[in-house]
């Protein structure tokens, strides 16, 4: 009988919309990601790791449940007849704790801090409604036409952010600085799982203007801090370059933050015994080559949305220095981090623990299934991507009898579309008319997938195309 392995502490540091394609790790020459570059070299790194259920919320419950959210719900509070990720560690005998500033975990009974023995709000991103100064006279940062939610930016958000001074007093800072203070507090604590979700670089982009400096000085015009998703073109050149900057700016300042919570667990001497695993949920469009001329989170979901980054540092080194090939998703963390701390991985779990990868073997999963909640589905395969937009867009009844309605992206003119990730990663050929068999069988995986879970939603997805 083999000996059951430590119980290693875990933190994850949860990073909302942070692209792939923005850390020097993954080859970016121009953003300034000292930090989480370091953290790639000492870590496994997952080149394949892809979204599951989308957006924030759904991938979230993918995350602390281990099950895909869709196609059984949407974006719902946590889901009260399952154990979620808090509850399994505390049945370990974990001390458990949630810091995030990412307010969808709490708003609206969402209930995210469900199971943890403490947990953290740091208050007042984007549409969270604590009490701002109401009587400040607010101006939008650029023509309302160009935000998204505008007047929810006017009123509730900018209030809040209106008396910050200095770096520390920004959202990402507190954040982190709250989460190295728990640490600190915490060290003695053994073991103990530490849940960090950090919403920037979501928007609203509003970094110091140091970090602007450094990928658009001079810059005089509009600052669309949170520009209306879909296509880019309402942006003049300067303005889109500008909030490009705006969000490289966020990107910089959060891996500053991030640093100083690596390094704590250095400081506390914790660094032998926790495992450490760094994630966005997804990216984030900015109209750059490969975003098919958008900006947001509009769906299809292209590389540069569905794409995740996915690190794991394991005290005893394993994988560490490597990267890995194999599809990964997010329901694969919970059975992953069970397994890797000694825990049972529940027979409900439909990820699949990452140990043996670690390990050199190969993984179980042929496909990687990326759905917006009420959207279309992206099935990628090692060499392959396949957006599928079906035929029609009727809704199609649920066993809650709630109904499952299908949004079209961008109307009518969107048709299916296959791509060969080989030798176009931007996606900029669809290649469909020339391989219909690829396109079937990333199909049939698809189709395999859902009538697994919610066969009732197979007549939404006809195999016509």
């Amino acid at each position: 009988m083999q000996p059951a392995p430590p119980s290693y502490n875990v933190i994850v540091l949860c990073i909302d919309s942070l692209r792939r394609d923005h850390l020097g790790a993954n080859g970016n020459t121009w953003i300034r990601t000292p930090n989480l570059d370091r953290f790639a070299r000492e870590s496994a790194v997952f080149d394949r790791a892809y979204i599951g259920s989308f957006p924030t919320i759904p991938c979230r419950t993918d995350l602390f449940t281990g099950r895909a959210t869709w196609p059984q719900r949407g974006w719902t509070p946590l889901p009260r007849d399952l154990p979620v990720l808090a509850t399994l560690f505390g049945e370990q005998g974990y001390t458990t704790a949630l810091i995030a500033d990412t307010y969808h975990l709490f708003r609206d009974g969402h209930q995210f801090d469900r199971g943890f023995h403490t947990w953290q709000w740091v208050r007042g991103q984007e549409g969270d409604r604590c009490i701002p100064d109401l009587s400040r006279d607010i101006t939008l940062p650029c023509a309302p036409e160009k935000l998204r939610n505008p007047e929810r930016i006017r009123t509730v958000y900018l209030p809040k952010t209106a008396e910050r001074q200095r770096e520390a007093d920004y959202f990402a800072p507190q954040t982190m600085t709250t989460a190295l203070r728990w640490l600190e507090r915490n060290r003695t604590v053994q073991p103990f799982l530490l849940w960090v979700d950090e919403f920037d670089p979501h928007e609203p982009w509003d970094p110091p203007q140091h970090y602007i400096d450094m990928y658009d000085p001079g810059y005089q015009g509009e600052q669309v801090i949170a520009p209306r998703y879909g296509p880019a073109g309402y942006l003049s050149p300067a303005e889109l370059k500008q909030a490009q900057a705006l969000y490289a700016g966020e990107v910089t300042m959060v891996d500053r933050w991030v640093g100083r919570v690596l390094d704590a667990v250095d400081d506390c001497g914790l660094r032998e015994r926790t495992i450490v695993v760094v994630m966005s949920d997804h990216g984030h469009y900015l109209d750059y080559p490969g975003d098919q001329g958008r900006i947001g989170k509009p769906t299809p979901l292209f590389e540069a949305v569905a794409h995740q980054n996915f690190m794991l540092r394991h005290p005893a080194g394993l994988g560490a220095g490597r990267h890995f090939a194999a599809l990964v998703q997010p329901v694969d963390l919970l059975p992953t981090l069970l397994d890797l701390t000694g825990g049972a991985v529940p027979e409900f779990c439909e990820g699949s623990t990452l140990h043996t990868v670690l390990e050199g073997g190969a993984s179980s999963r042929q496909v990687a299934i990326s759905v917006p909640h009420r959207g279309v589905p992206t099935i990628t395969s090692q060499d392959w991507s396949f957006i599928y937009v079906p035929p029609t867009s009727v809704g199609a009844a649920r066993p809650d009898g709630q109904t499952n309605e299908l949004v079209r992206p961008g109307g009518a003119g969107w048709t299916p579309l296959l791509f060969d990730l080989r030798g176009d990663p931007l996606q900029q050929r669809d290649v469909l008319a020339s391989n219909p068999g690829v396109a079937r069988e990333l199909y049939d995986a698809f189709a395999g997938f859902l009538s697994a879970r919610n066969p009732d939603l197979l007549a939404l997805y006809p195999p016509e195309w």
